[in-house]
């Protein structure tokens, strides 16, 4: 099938969000605007987390933000001290409020879990906590999500080793700790105060930091690694016991879970990534039945086609081309909608096959496959400024799906961050 055309495509650079910003996830604001949160560098080379906030009118077509012109961001906002590592990996949003979370460098150098409120109009922060986990350890959240009755799941990893943080999500893999899920309650959530400690909290051994969680009919069901090479999909119940176990073999670094639904039922458990294939990498999904057993894995990448400098491109080398899938998002027809990155990462002065092939910059990469596998429609998609036909770099991090039924993509761009927003797919 056809893709699903373009609304609007904004971008914006430094000034939102500091030198180099990163995003890495993001979600749409009570108000039909969009709050995107990730990293950048401050003045001294540390890490910073930043949260921007963008309006729900954005121009159609393509389009710079910032806050001096007609086109603006509403507000942003950076977290942290120069020097000292804060990252922000996750973000929700309740009524008037904004939660992020993540991890802030303490005054003893330790790194902990934060959680803070932010005025939703503003960006003011409200209350800030952070949860250290150990004397000489480390902690950090990697995915948040709010529950139908108004808390917040809570989710990452405890006790990991000092100094072995190398980043999050597609800037690195935290790469010791156990997984750790706390929950908070809406009455928690709603006080101008910080809760002292959530309503339960639990820690599971056998599993580094969980890269993603989702509210299930049965419980909270979250995406981790077992080891370096081999991740699993686990279900845990309201009260955090596990329920069932899915290793996911031949489904390569996994990224992101997204529950399945069909007008409204859950059908099932999704979980993207990438792999090594041929030589290259391919995104990768996997869909395991509610009860833990599992369906199918496949491998999807090697975009034809495009525009400009990429016009009339076939799939190209597959030894050489990367496509990372870093998010997920279901939608209520029973299929998903993938979040990738595609290009070629390692070309140098020896690999002469590719040294003028446009794939060298990286495109964002959207698709969507249905409950049995089969790729529907997908979409690459570049950054460029007005007049100009060379593509600035992009990479799709997080695929939203907005209150009216369309995609929303936050993109890392080479010069920023990015905002794609297709119409809604018709299936």
């Amino acid at each position: 099938e056809d893709a699903p055309m373009v609304v609007s495509y904004s971008a914006m650079g430094y000034e939102c969000c500091g030198d180099d910003p990163h995003p890495v996830h993001g979600v749409e604001s009570p108000d039909n605007g969009f709050i995107l949160v990730g990293k950048s560098i401050d003045s001294d080379g540390g890490l910073d987390g930043f949260v921007v906030k963008i309006g729900g009118e954005l121009p159609a077509g393509t389009s710079y933000l910032s806050d001096d012109e007609s086109n603006q961001f509403e507000w942003g906002t950076r977290i942290g001290m120069p020097g000292t590592f804060e990252v922000v990996n996750s973000v929700a949003s309740i009524d008037n409020a904004v939660l992020i979370a993540g991890a802030k460098e303490s005054n003893d150098g330790n790194i902990h879990r934060f959680i803070a409120k932010l005025d939703l109009v503003s960006g003011t922060e409200i209350w800030s906590k952070s949860f250290p986990a150990g004397q000489d350890s480390e902690s950090a959240i990697e995915s948040i999500f709010m529950t139908s009755d108004g808390g917040l799941v809570v989710a990452g990893f405890v006790d990991g080793e000092k100094g072995m943080i190398e980043g999050f999500k597609s800037y690195g893999n935290p790469v010791s700790g156990k997984a750790n899920v706390m929950i908070f309650s809406a009455e928690q959530l709603s006080e101008d105060d910080a809760p002292d400690a959530p309503i339960w909290e639990t820690v599971y051994d056998s599993y580094g930091s969980i890269r993603s969680i989702k509210t299930t009919m049965d419980g909270y069901v979250f995406v981790a690694p077992m080891s370096e090479e081999l991740y699993a999909s686990v279900l845990i119940d309201q009260v955090g016991g596990v329920v069932w176990t899915q290793n996911l073999n031949d489904h390569g670094e996994a990224t992101d879970i997204a529950v399945m639904t069909k007008e409204g039922i859950e059908v099932g458990i999704a979980i993207t990534g990438h792999h090594q294939v041929n030589g290259g990498i391919d995104g990768s999904l996997t869909v395991i039945d509610l009860d833990g057993e599992r369906r199918w894995t496949n491998y999807y990448g090697n975009p034809s086609g495009g525009i400009f400098e990429y016009e009339g491109l076939d799939g190209g080398d597959p030894k050489l081309i990367f496509d990372e899938c870093w998010g997920i998002q279901n939608t209520d027809h029973g299929s998903v909608v993938l979040a990738c990155g595609t290009g070629i990462e390692r070309c140098g002065i020896l690999d002469l096959s590719c040294q003028n092939d446009p794939r060298v910059k990286w495109r964002g990469l959207l698709m969507e496959v249905d409950s049995e596998g089969s790729q529907l429609w997908f979409r690459t998609d570049s950054y460029y400024f007005e007049g100009e036909e060379t593509a600035n770099a992009s990479a799709s991090e997080h695929v939203i799906r907005t209150n009216n039924g369309r995609i929303a993509s936050v993109v890392d761009q080479d010069f920023g961050v990015g905002l794609l927003i297709l119409e809604s797919p018709q299936n």
